[in-house]
């Protein structure tokens, strides 16, 4: 509801028809005063019992020296129920379309179209085929690429063992042979020679290990492979047995028995209804009264009502609506509440402070504020602030008074904030 539009275009309409008003009243009563009437009715004024006086509200009547007429009348607050009130829908709390992952033919199917099912439940079977055949190559596969492994580090070893004695004897003969050259006992040939021994032997420990090395990167990237098929097989082994992604209702069956089916393909849908999920769309002036948890009670076209709680409130307003979508949750063990029926949603507030009044009484300030004004007890013009809290037909309710207070019911648009009022 645009509240403050509706207050402008209002108080516009009064401004306009008050002036034309005001001048008729004037003339009126210059007249009626010159007649000499206006005596009469004065004393037949003061007869006037106060037994006609109404008990929920006092009226009096006040003149202005300027001539212009101004009505007064005493109102009282009542508390009033908060209650949010507004239609909704309810809907799944979750709804998938189960597809097929594998190839296959369908040998068994253990649901039929409305079933209620549980979490993990098996409810479809395909053929596995050949593909227990090929998982059992594949382990052999990788049962030997592991020994191959496994030898192969064991010859790398021994080889590298061997070589690192053969580096040891070249070196001592390396030694020895630079000792007796020394001492010229022996040629340079003989330390060239034991020199080259020794370099070779070095250099073969390098080449061991690079060789083995890559062999083992080779038959490491096999076993990866195998591994990798074997996964597969044991994955797709598993896709042949289709189970309940979660406890829910069958809400419809694409398959039948013996049908070959593809990946991509889908057999069934299954919906959670527990819990049930209601939306609905508050207005901008009622978003700011709720949050997360605040209690709710839905009701379907049958009376039938289950308490719930607000889990989700759109954090921006839908553009063409300026209404914010929220989600109120309750549970639906039983599932009498199905999905996409319209029900009716009560959110709990608690009861405030607030006076019903015209709303030809509210009165715009020059800062926008909206409020109404009042006299007090000294007939001095003072004005209250005031926020709209509930529409009815005969009225608006506002907070922002106080318990019991004098408001300006015609006329308001005559006297300023701080102008005194007599009678």
């Amino acid at each position: 509801m645009n509240y403050n539009n509706n207050i402008y275009k209002h108080i516009n309409n009064i401004m306009k028809k008050s002036i034309f008003i005001a001048s008729f009243i004037l003339l009126v009563v210059v007249g009626w005063i010159g007649s000499g009437q206006f005596t009469n009715v004065i004393a037949q004024d003061d007869t006037t019992s106060s037994t006609d006086i109404k008990t929920e509200s006092v009226e009096k009547v006040i003149i202005e020296d300027s001539g212009n007429k101004v009505e007064i009348k005493e109102f009282n607050f009542n508390q009033i129920d908060q209650s949010i009130e507004l239609q909704g829908q309810t809907t799944h709390n979750k709804k998938i379309d189960v597809k097929s992952e594998t190839t296959g033919n369908i040998t068994n199917i253990s649901f039929k179209r409305g079933d209620k099912v549980s979490k993990g439940d098996d409810l479809i079977e395909i053929s596995i085929e050949n593909r227990k055949e090929l998982l059992n190559s594949a382990k052999k596969d990788l049962e030997r690429l592991n020994k191959e492994l496994e030898l192969n580090e064991k010859n790398k070893t021994n080889r590298l063992s061997q070589n690192k004695e053969l580096i040891k004897l070249d070196e001592i003969e390396f030694a020895s042979a630079k000792q007796l050259i020394d001492k010229v006992l022996s040629s340079k040939s003989k330390v060239s020679l034991a020199s080259f021994n020794l370099a070779n032997a070095r250099s073969d420990q390098e080449d061991i290990l690079i060789t083995f090395e890559s062999q083992q990167s080779s038959i490491g990237a096999q076993i990866a492979n195998v591994k990798s098929q074997l996964k597969n097989i044991e994955l797709d082994i598993n896709n042949t047995l289709i189970s309940a992604p979660f406890s829910g209702i069958i809400s419809d069956k694409m398959i039948e028995e013996s049908e070959y089916i593809t990946p991509g393909n889908v057999m069934f849908t299954i919906i959670d209804l527990n819990p049930i999920k209601i939306q609905g769309y508050l207005s901008e002036f009622d978003v700011n009264k709720v949050s997360l948890g605040t209690k709710a009670i839905i009701e379907n076209t049958n009376g039938l009502k289950k308490n719930g709680v607000i889990s989700f409130i759109s954090p921006s307003a839908e553009t063409s609506t300026r209404t914010f979508e929220i989600t109120i949750e309750a549970d639906n063990a039983d599932l009498s509440f199905k999905s996409g029926i319209t029900t009716k949603i009560t959110i709990a507030g608690s009861e405030l402070k607030a006076h019903k009044i015209p709303p030809s009484i509210l009165t715009l300030q020059d800062d926008g504020t909206v409020g109404v004004k009042a006299v007090n007890e000294d007939n001095i013009v003072i004005f209250y602030p005031t926020t709209s809290v509930k529409d009815t037909i005969d009225g608006i309710w506002v907070s922002g008074l106080p318990d019991k207070v004098n408001l300006i019911v015609t006329g308001q648009e005559y006297v300023a904030i701080g102008e005194s009022v007599s009678n």
